[in-house]
């Protein structure tokens, strides 16, 4: 077993800022390597929010420098002290696709969803999201994500948590149907009281901070006055209140999913930084495609950093730099499909809280090899090769097909370009350009495939249960 120190051993805390609202810095500082000391609450019922370190990020990722060589093609110097996220994602940020990500430029990873419920009920649940011993040392730093509504079963499955990661998250993002059901994801916005009291319950009661995944709060539609923007602040700045470490903001509505996904609004996200970003490190979500986008975010809003789920589902590497002679090559999706199946070799992705074993292998390889798959000569074998395999010998002979086809057509991996990402695009039809941050969807595309909203909801279905 593998024993994962504390966060609140780890990091230093340097200026602190009480929580109340202006946000005014103390007249304490200590040396950034000093440990931290966190006010403990009485007992849960009671909590007080701790004191809020607005540096808490900044020495996580100097305590896990990522050593990768690959790390070495992310120059531009707005990435300096920047986190570059792995989103946490149902049945897709699992260990060994964490592991790959950060290969690659990432550098910090979130777990998959785990609902705190199933956790503390299901001992079977449990054992396929988590381990008692923590992950590996070479997947640090770590945010475990939660989804729930009860402030106590929350604060339990956390404390079971907490000592083998670097923080826990609250799910306030997820829009699907069967998070309303539920009562939890993005629908809990909108239930400030409780909201605001799972994050007090949270924070004054855990020794790492918590963050939350938030939305915009939808626009109520009835009144010209309304600012969608002045409004979602003014619910952070409670959440924040209430002890609330970290935001990441997806620029977009719960209302905003599917075939009504629309722009991501970073304008918005910039607003929430100038208004909050003194307070607590905030980060990105949302219309990221390219390690360009990430640079043009970044400088847009003033984030602490980016969080991609989409993108980086089809090129682990989205945060390298590719393209002129400076930068990195491009790595090639048949290299990424190999190096995913050789590290859940390693990792077994049913093991040890990594996700639900072969179905997590074959959305990672629908997506890493999306262009492979609908290529109208062999994609279709090969796609149905992938849905019926059922071990890592089956999807590694698959991958040995494909790379076949690309020996035997002189392939180029540098002519590679985004397949899975861009799937509902539509091309213009004058130049054959991909109209860019188009999100309306090409119904008339040949090879169907599982969008990324069902699939999830499917996932979360099949994990939870309608009554979760």
């Amino acid at each position: 077993a593998i024993e994962l120190p504390r966060a609140n051993e780890k990091m230093g805390y340097g200026k602190i800022r009480m929580p109340g609202g202006d946000g005014a810095l103390s007249n304490t500082k200590t040396p950034l390597d000093a440990p931290p000391t966190i006010p403990q609450s009485p007992s849960p019922t009671a909590p007080v929010a701790p004191l809020v370190d607005r540096q808490w990020l900044q020495k996580l990722l100097n305590r896990y420098p990522n050593t990768n060589p690959s790390n070495d093609y992310t120059t531009d110097p707005i990435l300096e002290n920047k986190a570059l996220v792995v989103a946490p994602m149902v049945d897709a940020s699992d260990l060994p696709f964490r592991i790959l990500c950060r290969r690659y430029g990432s550098n910090l990873c979130y777990t998959p969803m785990i609902h705190a419920r199933m956790f503390v009920t299901n001992p079977h649940y449990r054992t396929q999201f988590w381990s008692d011993s923590g992950m590996p040392t070479e997947d640090r730093p770590l945010i475990a994500q939660l989804c729930g509504s009860d402030p106590e079963i929350l604060l339990e499955t956390a404390k079971l948590i907490e000592g083998g990661v670097d923080g826990i998250d609250l799910n306030c993002g997820c829009p699907q149907g069967i998070a309303k059901r539920g009562n939890y994801g993005a629908f809990l916005l909108e239930q400030e009281e409780l909201l605001v009291e799972i994050v007090r319950t949270l924070a004054s009661n855990l020794s790492v901070p918590v963050s939350v995944k938030v939305r915009l709060l939808p626009d109520r539609g009835n009144n010209s006055n309304y600012d969608v923007v002045e409004d979602s602040i003014r619910l952070y700045t409670k959440l924040i209140d209430a002890g609330a470490s970290l935001l990441t903001l997806h620029g977009r509505t719960r209302l905003q999913k599917g075939h009504e996904t629309g722009y991501c609004d970073w304008d918005a996200i910039r607003r929430v930084v100038a208004a909050l970003g003194h307070r607590v490190p905030i980060l990105a979500n949302g219309g990221i495609e390219t390690m360009e986008d990430v640079v043009e975010c970044l400088k847009v809003t003033g984030v602490d950093g980016i969080m991609s789920s989409e993108a980086i589902l089809e090129y682990p590497p989205l945060f390298q730099q590719v393209g002129s002679s400076n930068d990195a090559p491009r790595v090639g999706r048949v290299r990424l499909a190999r190096e995913y199946l050789e590290l859940c070799g390693e990792y077994p992705p049913d093991e040890g809280g990594q996700g639900s074993g072969t179905k997590c292998i074959r959305s990672h390889l629908h997506r890493i090899l999306h262009a492979d798959l609908q290529n109208p000569t062999y994609g279709t074998t090969h796609r149905d090769a992938i849905n019926v395999a059922q071990t890592l010998s089956d999807f590694t002979a698959i991958v040995d097909a494909i790379d076949a086809h690309h020996v035997e057509i002189n392939h180029n991996v540098s002519n590679e370009t985004r397949s899975w990402y861009v799937r509902h695009r539509i091309l213009d039809p004058e130049t054959g350009d991909m109209v860019k941050n188009t999100h309306r969807f090409d119904k008339t595309k040949e090879v169907k495939s599982v969008e990324l909203d069902e699939d999830t909801s499917a996932c979360i279905k099949n994990m939870f249960g309608d009554e979760w």
